[in-house]
């Protein structure tokens, strides 16, 4: 049997190094990603108005300035939501507790108790010295995170002005034997990892404003508490979207604590209105929309998610399936290359 080529060996450890990157840095990655997402998003554009006698680099400026732009009104709303919504819904969490354990049957008001007396016993079990270093470590997370999202502008910037450059670059400059191997490689990362995003922040769009529309409604005849936080269960769904199988779930907790917070109408609307968007997500948006881009099971997908979550928390979760679609078209081309060379035996004659 005839040894790995040059090129098999070369991609092999580039797998590995690219994982092991990902698993150590994944924060900073996802950052990245979503520069990768943008600038494969972008890219057309930009190509369109040079195509009309725009210079790139001005036509790549202008391109990033009103993405720029869009991402402040969409920060500014972020914001809004977090600071008048989130942060009183949070903090009426017990009220709300208090209020379903008035009307609850006694084993779910016992059940309710035990959350208040330990919400109770975790406040009181707090101290100074706790409270001022978590405070810390929230400032200096945001100025991380603020300081990664202002280069997050110049590098897709470069990456748009400097694309037929790198494109050129990388046809002369990589042996002609491996050409096919890591353009390939590229187009792998690329179709798995950017338009993964894209799919998702086309659902997350369509899912929040469904659930946003739905709920203004319920709100209207249910009226408060679930009228008063509309936008806030419309940001969480879109948001939680991130997290495939496992969010919409997620984006569903706070809409049925409001619910069984107001009256057993509202929890009715609630859980029969989240149910019929559940079969919309399931059942259109997922197979038509991010079905082309990451085709695994439900069940595979769960279990992805929750590794993903177990090694790098929510963002871990959120960057499972596309790694795990990557590591396996990566594979797949690697194992059809070392196939077509004749370095797997085929199958012994009859």
């Amino acid at each position: 049997m005839n040894l790995p080529s040059a090129p098999f060996w070369l991609m092999l450890i580039a797998v590995v190094v690219f994982v092991s990157v990902i698993a150590a840095t994944w924060s900073v990655v996802f950052m990245f990603a979503v520069g990768v997402a943008l600038f494969a998003l972008l890219l057309p554009v930009v190509n369109w108005v040079t195509k009309h006698g725009v210079p790139r680099g001005l036509a790549a400026l202008g391109v990033v300035a009103v993405t720029v732009l869009v991402a402040i009104g969409v920060g500014v709303f972020a914001v809004s939501v977090y600071v008048n919504q989130f942060l009183p819904f949070i903090g009426s969490i017990p009220e709300r507790l208090t209020e379903i354990q008035a009307v609850a049957p006694e084993w779910l008001a016992s059940a309710i108790q035990s959350v208040l007396d330990a919400i109770g016993n975790a406040a009181a079990n707090l101290d100074t010295a706790t409270i001022a270093l978590g405070f810390l470590k929230g400032i200096l997370g945001f100025v991380g995170t603020l300081l990664a999202l202002t280069m997050l502008p110049f590098f897709i910037f470069y990456l748009l002005t400097d694309e037929p450059r790198m494109a050129r670059s990388m046809r002369e400059t990589i042996p002609v034997p491996w050409r096919p191997y890591v353009q390939t490689s590229v187009d792998i990362f690329v179709r798995d990892f950017a338009n993964y995003f894209k799919a998702e922040v086309i659902v997350g769009l369509i899912q929040g404003t469904m659930v946003t529309i739905g709920v203004f409604i319920i709100g209207l005849i249910v009226g408060p508490p679930i009228s008063e936080y509309v936008l806030l269960l419309g940001v969480i769904a879109g948001v939680m979207e991130l997290l495939p199988q496992i969010g919409p779930i997620i984006a569903l907790i706070p809409a049925l604590l409001l619910a069984l917070a107001t009256s057993p109408l509202a929890v009715v609307l609630v859980g029969g209105f989240y149910l019929v968007v559940f079969i919309i997500e399931a059942n259109v948006l997922v197979p038509k929309i991010e079905g082309q881009v990451i085709s695994f099971s439900a069940a595979t997908v769960i279990f992805l998610v929750a590794v993903g979550i177990a090694l790098g928390g929510i963002v871990g979760g959120i960057l499972a399936l596309p790694v795990a679609a990557i590591i396996r078209d990566l594979f797949g081309f690697i194992f059809r290359q070392v196939e077509r060379d004749s370095i797997v035996e085929g199958p012994a004659p009859t």
